[in-house]
């Protein structure tokens, strides 16, 4: 007979609507999946075990109060240098706290969720803030907000994003305006701020290149459409204002899916802070900064 404690599921959120069906989790505050209403996937579908959620493997969570790596694990700001301690097996710093806490949930109905991670400054990180996430279906509508409030007792740069993994097949497209690009150091950390090269242009609804994708996109007007021809299915993408660019990940080891990643600040935007902050926001103790993505289902697979 079997001995021992054994798991049991993973106890997710469920919304749902006519339009849509989507999972969240407390763990990370994330999105575990979301599909339409007949069943196809508009966020990747999520790969883990029901047992014990691997946020990785989800289909989005936010970043907080930080996205994407720190360069040396730490920052100069105020005449002193803060330090991080690289929170996964990476050796830099990643994406923040907020996707690998737990969350408390406030709020919750069929079509809503809003929950909330707080934490202190410590050892492993000089940020101490409030985040609060509310996840909404209106319609054929995925709303998400997010807020960062410091609740530290001093200045500090904080930057926020959303991490969404979305279905690739062999037909995806995608159409982001943006005015130019980072090319990507060995570290994986921005390297060269220039115009990006022609596969790399998205104006117009363009297939993804086949090939390793790690980039930060700048100058984004907060607008992009993604096409899935092989299942009639397109969304649409609308970000607020203080999302102001985008990174682009596509691996070339698992072409299953690739991430579209509305941040508010460059990554490694840190190292630069006192002098170019890139879309960092300085905030005095009390002071929140706030975004919201929107994605939304569009029958067919035309790009508009």
């Amino acid at each position: 007979m079997p001995s021992g404690k054994q798991s049991v599921p993973v106890d997710f959120l469920v919304l749902h609507n006519a339009r849509m069906t989507v999972r969240v989790a407390s763990k990370g505050g994330a999105v575990v999946d979301g599909k339409t209403s007949d069943g196809r996937f508009f966020l990747r579908p999520y790969i883990g075990t029901e047992q014990e959620l691997t946020v990785q493997r989800a289909a989005c969570f936010p970043l907080v109060p930080i996205g994407n790596r720190v360069a040396g694990n730490g920052f100069h700001f105020t005449g002193r240098r803060r330090s991080f301690v690289p929170n996964t097996q990476e050796s830099l710093y990643l994406h923040g706290d907020g996707w690998l806490g737990d969350w408390n949930v406030l709020e919750a109905s069929v079509e809503a969720v809003t929950m909330a991670f707080s934490r202190k400054a410590d050892e492993n990180s000089p940020y101490a803030y409030r985040a609060t996430q509310t996840i909404r279906l209106t319609g054929a509508t995925l709303d998400m907000q997010l807020s960062i409030t410091n609740s530290g007792d001093e200045i500090l740069p904080f930057g926020m994003g959303f991490h969404p993994f979305f279905p690739r097949t062999p037909k995806t497209a995608l159409k982001a305006s943006a005015v130019r690009w980072w090319t990507e150091a060995p570290s994986h950390l921005p390297h060269t701020l220039e115009a990006p090269p022609e596969d790399m242009v998205f104006a117009r609804s363009t297939p993804l290149p086949d090939r390793w994708i790690n980039n930060a996109f700048e100058g984004w007007d907060g607008k992009a459409t993604i096409a899935w021809p092989e299942h009639n299915l397109s969304l649409s993408v609308e970000a607020t204002e203080v999302f102001a660019r985008f990174m682009l990940f596509a691996p070339d080891t698992d072409r299953s899916f690739f991430c579209f990643e509305p941040m508010s600040h460059t990554p490694n935007a840190l190292a630069s802070v006192e002098t170019d902050p890139m879309g960092l926001a300085l905030l005095a103790p009390g002071e929140e900064i706030s975004g919201r993505l929107l994605l939304t289902i569009l029958d067919g697979s035309e790009v508009p």
